[in-house]
């Protein structure tokens, strides 16, 4: 395959196919008619060698792993302490939160397992207009939690984030948050204006939203009360919400880049409480999330021997 450069068009354009959509997905997701679109792709595919999407969003995670590989050996991890005994958080500190998480970060943030299962208690379909929303919400999540800020200043990069903030604007807060943590302040304000703009269709950003993105840059800065404003958001009593999820994700990047590695530790600990409670809410509304299945499984001949021996019994 080439090696073309790519611009930030070509980036987003195969971060919507990667979450499987439409070429009219992408159109309105872009902002261009159907057949612009298909203009574009057909570009993009000359350009880096593929002949179709499937080839092209293979191309686009071999890339993206050869990046992150190159990036793991150049830098160092977060914590440049001794360990502390703090399994979790000192896995999160020398890793990063989504591989710390594993399976248990299914259960928090936007559109979480929590949130499906509720849709199919109600008896309701999830569409694929929702679910399109959905993919895109988590991989926003997902980027926050692995610390990828690349990924959201591509994500900015390509329109400045304004069809975000106008049709999901709590995902273009993560988006914010994923900025500012990366340090992208510039990006980050711009965003952050035009989510605190009031619009006649009302989408926009909540105060409980606006107050996290200001106590975030504020912590980001150097300021000790804007982490007390993310701790505030973080411990607030209540049911789960997405923004106190978001306050603990923000909190820990927040205490890891100035180095107070106890208190981050504490903050990724809090988040896989959260996600421990979430899990239990599963449970309680007749699911196991985790597979009901205790034991190995036995062998396959040993499983037919078993079943045949239970039905010469029953007879």
């Amino acid at each position: 395959m080439k090696n073309s450069a790519i611009d930030a068009r070509d980036e987003r354009m195969l971060e919507l196919l990667a979450t499987g959509a439409s070429n009219r997905d992408v159109a309105e997701q872009l902002g261009y008619q159907e057949g612009t679109i298909r203009v574009y792709l057909s570009n993009l595919y000359k350009k880096i060698g593929v002949s179709n999407k499937t080839e092209a969003v293979v191309w686009m995670l071999s890339r993206r792993d050869t990046a992150q590989a190159a990036a793991a050996s150049a830098s160092e991890p977060h914590g440049t302490e001794a360990p502390s005994g703090d399994l979790l958080g000192d896995m999160a500190l020398q890793e990063n939160l989504y591989a710390t998480l594993g399976v248990m970060g299914a259960f928090i943030g936007p559109y979480s397992r929590v949130w499906e299962v509720g849709i199919k208690l109600k008896g309701s379909e999830i569409d694929d207009q929702v679910r399109f929303r959905r993919q895109r919400s988590r991989l926003l999540w997902r980027a926050l939690m692995a610390g990828d800020w690349a990924y959201g200043k591509r994500n900015f990069d390509v329109d400045g984030a304004a069809g975000l903030v106008v049709e999901a604007p709590s995902d273009a807060v993560i988006l914010a948050v994923l900025l500012l943590c990366g340090g992208y302040s510039s990006a980050a304000e711009r965003l952050s204006g035009q989510l605190t703009q009031k619009r006649k269709s009302g989408s926009s950003a909540s105060p409980r939203e606006v107050t996290l993105l200001r106590a975030l840059r504020s912590a980001m800065e150097g300021s000790d009360e804007g982490l007390s404003q993310l701790h505030e958001l973080a411990t607030e009593k209540g049911p789960a919400s997405a923004v106190k999820q978001l306050a603990m994700a923000a909190m820990f990047h927040a205490y890891a880049a100035r180095r107070d590695y106890e208190r981050a530790r504490h903050a990724a600990n809090a988040i896989w409480a959260e996600a421990e409670i979430a899990r239990q809410q599963l449970q309680a509304m007749g699911e196991r999330p985790l597979g009901a299945a205790r034991s190995a499984p036995s062998p396959v001949k040993a499983a037919k021997r078993a079943a045949t021996r239970e039905k010469a019994t029953a007879r």
